[in-house]
């Protein structure tokens, strides 16, 4: 999963990130005009297509806006130990302070609680209230520039994660027909409750991606990943509201969780950070990038790496270099998944025997005609070994489908009741030989939902030779 800014915005250079490895791109709505995300989305279908490819758009909501305010100049220099004043009115930033979106912040701290700015590089220690202003002490030095993110940890319960602003950029991605939502800040399943109410009633709707970065939300994990579509570890937050000690053991619990259920999940910040200004990872990143892989990871992704970073295309190649890599000795047990079938257990039933079959029989392709985008995900939570192709005949089905494990996502002219019938399992079978997955004489199963009332049933499995 690649960030699309000003590095990477222009068309030549939307299509090469799709070209090296680039299945989903996100747009960071806490930047820039929404104007400017929808046409970037508009370029990169246009350039998808021109590709070849299939990729998926995530917006990113901004979440609440916990964020400095402007400065003077290009950036306010602090050193340790200097007093430092958050003002609850507008103040251009200077070296004495500056203002902050937060009005009711001098009502959330006391005296004594740390507050970090700019992803927790700077450190303030709060040493007094006058009115609306916090008055602090630079426990940590640093660079401070505009409108940076802000964090304090431990006072989410005073933070509402799905805002009013959040609920107008997500209609208006909703106009351009996103495939996955980023929802800031979760706690708890209310909140993405909150979100998934104000999606549409009827149609396909966006996958929403439950950022797991506070306390909060990993003391309610089981919850939020039962109400989630999809998971981020969202590391870079939550090493704050979290010790950093902790991040890589709770990076390895969320992943199991959401393998478990069957729940996609994107491990995200800092994979490759040195690649945003020199043109090769550190071994540590390469490490950081394969161990997620082998967590079970079912995405990666860049951040200022592709947004800002000088080599934002070689990044995208270099990650998916080194992902492949991890991919080829990992083999999960077919037997891991244990909680996703519980909702629908004749599906999940279904899938894994399909896989079994798939991997005794040692099929090139696993095909599922989808409705709704749920057959491909419950087969790719037994991750086999063979590529699974999604097939359905809306594209806003099949985007979102780009972020799931192993699955390549595919148009298709039929509908899902149709597989069995012969003329619709040539298409299926075609589709898979035309997306180069299959050949002459090759087994492959295809995985369906027979005629059924309602979308997400999976119950049909057969085996044919192309």
């Amino acid at each position: 999963m690649a960030t699309v800014g000003p590095s990477t915005r222009e068309p030549e250079r939307l299509r090469s990130l799709i070209e090296a490895g680039a299945d989903v791109l996100r747009l960071n709505f806490a930047h820039p005009s929404p104007d400017v995300h929808r046409a970037a989305a508009e370029e990169a279908r246009v350039q998808a297509e021109a590709a070849g490819r299939i990729v998926g758009i995530l917006a990113d909501l901004p979440g609440p806006k916990m964020r400095t305010g402007d400065v003077s100049g290009d950036y306010i220099a602090l050193e340790t130990g200097q007093p430092f004043t958050l003002f609850g009115h507008d103040h251009l930033g200077e070296k004495g302070g500056v203002s902050t979106t937060i009005e009711t912040l001098a009502t959330m701290v006391t005296e004594g609680d740390e507050i970090f700015l700019a992803d927790g590089a700077i450190i303030l220690k709060v040493t007094g209230i006058a009115g609306g202003d916090v008055t602090t002490e630079v426990v940590r030095r640093g660079i401070l520039r505009a409108r940076k993110g802000m964090h304090l940890p431990g006072a989410e319960s005073h933070i509402e994660a799905f805002t009013e602003d959040d609920r107008e950029a997500l209609e208006f991605a909703l106009r351009f027909k996103i495939d996955l939502v980023g929802l800031s800040f979760i706690k708890d399943a209310e909140d993405i409750e909150r979100a998934r109410a104000a999606l549409p009633k009827r149609g396909p709707k966006p996958l929403l991606v439950a950022k797991i970065e506070t306390r909060s939300a990993i003391d309610r994990l089981e919850e939020v990943v039962q109400a989630a579509d999809a998971v981020m570890v969202a590391r870079g937050d939550l090493g704050i509201q979290c010790p950093f000690e902790e991040v890589p053991l709770l990076q390895k619990n969320i992943i199991a969780l959401c393998n478990s259920t069957g729940t996609p999940v994107i491990t995200a910040t800092q994979m490759l950070e040195s690649m945003t200004q020199n043109p090769l990872p550190s071994r540590a990143e390469v490490n950081d990038v394969a161990n997620a892989v082998l967590d079970g990871t079912d995405a990666l992704m860049l951040s200022e790496e592709t947004a800002v970073g000088k080599f934002p295309i070689n990044t995208v190649r270099t990650m998916a270099k080194i992902a492949e890599r991890a991919e080829s000795d990992l083999r999960n047990e077919i037997n891991k998944v244990h909680h996703g079938g519980e909702e629908d257990p004749v599906s999940w039933a279904i899938a894994r025997a399909a896989v079994h079959a798939a991997e005794d029989l040692k099929v090139s392709a696993i095909i599922c005609p989808t409705r709704s985008g749920a057959t491909a995900r419950r087969v790719a939570a037994f991750r086999p070994s063979m590529p699974i192709l999604g097939l359905a005949h809306s594209p806003e089905t099949v985007r979102p489908l780009s972020l799931v494990w192993g699955v390549v996502p595919g148009l298709s002219p039929f509908l899902p009741e149709e597989q069995l019938a012969s003329e619709g399992l040539r298409q299926a079978v075609d589709s898979a030989r035309d997306a180069g997955l299959v050949g002459p004489g090759d087994l492959v199963a295809v995985v369906a939902g027979g005629p059924a009332p309602r979308a997400g049933s999976t119950d049909v499995m057969r085996i044919v030779m192309v």
